[in-house]
């Protein structure tokens, strides 16, 4: 994002203009956007007291253009031919619960949490549909588990959304609840207001000493390789950047853990030793 750009609760992207996504293997690709019809305040405001009455703590509108260099088949206008908005909702992990992982307590938490995710998209959707829009309600557990990809990427569209800000762990930090969230997202053709990146960096591993990093206990993270990439986005304290996750490595430590600990839910998560040493965010 340049320099001093702060963030907003909308945005409109105009004609002719152009931003950045990135590839499978995190490669910046130019993407031309569109020009958004004028988004609907009274909508977003109506939307976004729904999500808060049925107790949603955070909610944002992504502009599906930000999104649109994702790999083909994981994108919003792949779900929806005609997306113009990507709603997203969060819901804070109990931070009391996160210090006791790795738990049953926590994995109990994580499965609830997004059932209640699961639960608040609908609401969200069944009410664009009463407006007279299409919405596709895509979960937190909403993924290809061959490849261990959602089918669109929470965390991208937290992000393009204005909510936060990538952490070296992949997980978006938020200055209210740091990484310890859980997201749903809507995609819509309602022409909603979208929000604009943050340029607030909330990630300072020079002070927490990659605390996230080196807590690890499977040792899933690695360094990308930022050789031949000029997009500052892409570059450490740029707007996309994090460490390559070993995803397989990951999963296969945390059922070891959920077997270890007395095996209790089929879509919980037994570990979470980055969200719980992770300084960022306000804790209660």
């Amino acid at each position: 994002m340049p320099g001093g750009q702060q963030a907003a609760s909308s945005a409109t992207i105009g004609e002719g203009e152009f931003t950045r996504g990135w590839g499978e293997n995190g490669e910046s690709h130019p993407v031309k956007t569109k020009q958004i019809e004028k988004g609907k305040p009274e909508l977003n405001l109506k939307i976004r007291r729904l999500a808060a009455k049925f107790g949603g703590d955070l909610f944002g509108v992504a502009s599906p253009d930000l999104l649109s260099a994702a790999p083909e088949g994981f994108r919003p206008q792949d779900l929806m031919a005609g997306c113009r908005s990507v709603i997203v909702v969060g819901k804070r992990l109990s931070d009391a619960t996160v210090e006791t992982t790795p738990s049953r307590m926590f994995d109990t938490l994580y499965f609830a949490v997004n059932s209640f995710l699961d639960q608040l998209i609908l609401k969200i959707a069944d009410a664009l549909i009463r407006e007279g829009y299409q919405a596709v309600g895509v979960g937190p557990h909403s993924l290809d588990g061959k490849q261990l990809r959602g089918d669109i990427s929470q965390k991208h569209a937290a992000v393009a959304a204005g909510l936060g800000r990538f952490g070296l762990q992949s997980l978006v930090l938020t200055p209210q609840f740091g990484p310890r969230q859980r997201w749903g997202t809507v995609v819509t053709d309602a022409p909603l207001k979208p929000g604009i990146p943050s340029a607030a960096e909330l990630c300072l591993p020079e002070e927490c000493g990659r605390a996230c990093i080196t807590n690890c206990p499977a040792k899933i993270f690695s360094a990308p390789s930022t050789e031949g990439i000029a997009d500052p986005n892409f570059l450490p304290g740029g707007l996309w950047y994090y460490w390559s996750v070993d995803k397989l490595a990951c999963r296969t430590y945390r059922a070891e853990r959920k077997n270890a600990l007395g095996w209790v839910t089929e879509g919980g998560h037994a570990c979470a030793v980055c969200l719980k040493v992770c300084p960022a965010g306000r804790r209660s």
